[in-house]
């Protein structure tokens, strides 16, 4: 093999076809393990803990506010059904009155829907 290169380089590892050796599996995580885990499970673990920590208090800072915007989304939801509720009433005041003119006075409202009509028609050329 070349001297120059590295240790553990691609070209000092042998072919599959030619390597004999069995990898065993890291077995120093498992309970009653004699060997130690290596340093970088331990950092790993304390980055995880850290992580989970910080989540931990970004939640608890934030719940408050998703709690907040929660109830006023109910309260705009509440607001907003009242108001559908509002001009609905108002389109069904103003079309029976529609209703009623048209019955009391039918020559003057087919009189006064064409002359709109004319307006409209002229306006638009």
């Amino acid at each position: 093999m070349d001297s120059t290169l590295p240790p553990g380089s691609a070209s000092e590892v042998p072919w599959p076809t030619h390597d004999t050796r069995v990898r065993v599996p890291d077995t120093s995580m498992l309970p009653g393990s004699e060997k130690a885990p290596p340093a970088a499970v331990g950092l790993l673990k304390q980055a995880v803990h850290g992580a989970h920590d910080t989540v931990d208090r970004l939640a608890d800072r934030a719940a408050p506010a998703v709690r907040q915007l929660g109830e006023g989304l109910a309260a705009a939801e509440v607001a907003l059904h009242a108001k559908t509720d509002q001009l609905r009433e108002t389109g069904d005041a103003w079309a029976e009155s529609a209703r009623s003119t048209v019955r009391a006075k039918p020559l003057a409202c087919v009189t006064g829907a064409f002359v709109l009509g004319v307006v409209l028609a002229r306006l638009t050329r």
